[in-house]
């Protein structure tokens, strides 16, 4: 074929690619995107739909970058919408398809980088709505994928469960999982506008890229097997009878209209949880095995997160376990036995719920907007913490010293424990104050509201 007559069969390819045309065969090929590390190209053997896939991939990179920048959302309609305009419909299928591949790749990256299907959906969260139900698709889609949902450990599978409970609610992931899952489209068929879809598309993929490396608490799915281990479950029938005795008293505490009588029931199951935990420990004192310390992510939802937080620090430091902070995204680590972080985690939930119960009606029970303001309010939390704090180590006191001397080595044994997993996984910590001036108003009325509080727990879901 002479020169002349390879340079007009060019600029024919050339040009129905500009029009979206794709009636030629896909030719064979060598490329990976930069999402699977870089690539190279033989552009000699390059299909017109491979092409604009490499196309597609270098457009998403800009467009990502853009929704990254760019805050004010009117503006960013405004430049998607000109963008999409630009776009064929094959080029338009093209990039879906190309963008939830990226996602897929992010998200294995992120897997390995420390981070779990319940940490995405909260730092999810803290962009909008719809970025949460996008999150929770992808995360489902991809377990579909990568059958995580029959290899996952039980931690790891409660979440995906909750993710994908979460999809379905907003309609994301009806009827059967499709090969590829197309994130753009999906919202569409689930009634976004189109320019919406892929807005929520590119600010969570560029909020996704810009996400730190967490401590690994957990094996990431590429150290699972082909199934699930299973174990044989350890005989716990004492455990499983006290449990189910501190969630009756509980469950009583939480129906009766009467404070006294939640009082008396909350207290005596409180007593009853303090005590399991130290029976526990005292039955492995001797034991050969290691003291067995878990790490659980907490997600601290706004308003006010630093306050809550404190609220969360003062129960771990009473039940025995240390608390780590990452504030830019609020989430918490709590490090201790397994006994002491559920017992955190039901205590905080409980008390998180009456504290907003008593700082709502303490804020409406005056004329004017002071009690409501947000100086009042963080300065109530921040004060019934610290109060709910001293409770809670009063009443462990008083269990522990029925024990006598014998408890000593046996709980220092587990401080020393928990000490040693909290310093490998964060090595480099420091504390940090609030930096917020409180009102002496809403601190006496925070600290009054924790006198009245009842230690009632409730299930900490995963969120």
């Amino acid at each position: 074929m002479g020169r002349n007559n390879q340079q007009r069969r060019a600029a024919k390819r050339r040009e129905r690619l500009r029009s979206g045309s794709s009636d030629t065969a896909t030719g064979g090929y060598r490329f990976a995107s930069d999402a699977y590390g870089g690539g190279s190209w033989a552009t000699s053997q390059i299909g017109e739909e491979a092409l604009l896939r490499h196309q597609a991939n270098q457009t998403l990179k800009e467009q990502i970058a853009l929704a990254g920048r760019v805050e004010r959302s009117a503006f960013l309609a405004q430049l998607i919408q000109s963008w999409l305009a630009s776009q064929s419909v094959l080029q338009q299928r093209i990039l879906d398809e190309q963008m939830s591949l990226r996602f897929m790749a992010l998200l294995a990256s992120l897997w390995e980088h420390g981070w779990q299907p319940a940490d995405l959906v909260h730092a999810a969260r803290r962009l909008d709505g719809r970025s949460t139900a996008m999150m929770a698709a992808l995360i489902t889609g991809q377990a579909h994928r990568t059958q995580a949902f029959e290899r996952a450990p039980k931690p790891w599978l409660s979440q995906l469960r909750a993710a994908e409970r979460d999809a379905a609610a907003a309609q994301l992931m009806a009827g059967s999982i499709p090969t590829v899952f197309h994130a753009a489209a999906a919202q569409v068929q689930a009634g976004s506008a189109l320019v919406d879809a892929w807005i929520t598309v590119l600010r969570l993929a560029s909020h996704l890229q810009q996400l730190p490396t967490l401590p690994r608490l957990v094996d990431p799915p590429s150290a699972w097997g082909k199934s699930r281990e299973r174990r044989p479950a350890p005989s716990d029938s004492d455990r499983a009878r006290v449990l189910t005795k501190i969630r009756g008293l509980l469950a009583k505490a939480e129906a009766t209209a009467y404070a006294a009588e939640a009082e008396a029931l909350t207290a005596k199951a409180q007593h009853l949880m303090t005590r399991h935990a130290i029976d526990e420990a005292l039955l492995h004192a001797h034991d050969d095995e290691p003291v067995d310390v878990i790490s659980f992510r907490v997600h601290i939802s706004a308003p006010y997160p630093g306050e809550k937080v404190s609220l969360l620090n003062q129960v771990a430091l009473a039940n025995r376990c240390r608390l780590i902070w990452l504030e830019q995204f609020a989430i918490a680590t709590l490090v201790g036995t397994p006994v002491d972080v559920d017992q955190v985690e039901l205590l905080f939930t409980s008390l998180l719920v009456q504290a907003t119960r008593a700082m709502v009606e303490a804020g409406a029970s005056r004329p004017g907007s002071f009690d409501r303001s947000a100086s009042f309010r963080r300065s109530f939390l921040v004060s019934y913490a610290v109060r709910i704090g001293e409770r809670l180590t009063e009443s462990a006191d008083r269990a522990a010293s029925s024990y006598g001397t014998e408890l000593v080595p046996v709980m220092q044994r587990q401080a020393e424990a928990v000490d040693q997993v909290f310093e490998r996984l964060f090595p480099n910590t420091y504390q940090v104050g609030s930096g917020h001036q409180y009102s002496q108003r809403g601190w006496q009325a925070g600290r009054e509201a924790a006198d009245r509080a009842s230690l009632v727990a409730g299930r900490l879901a995963a969120s």
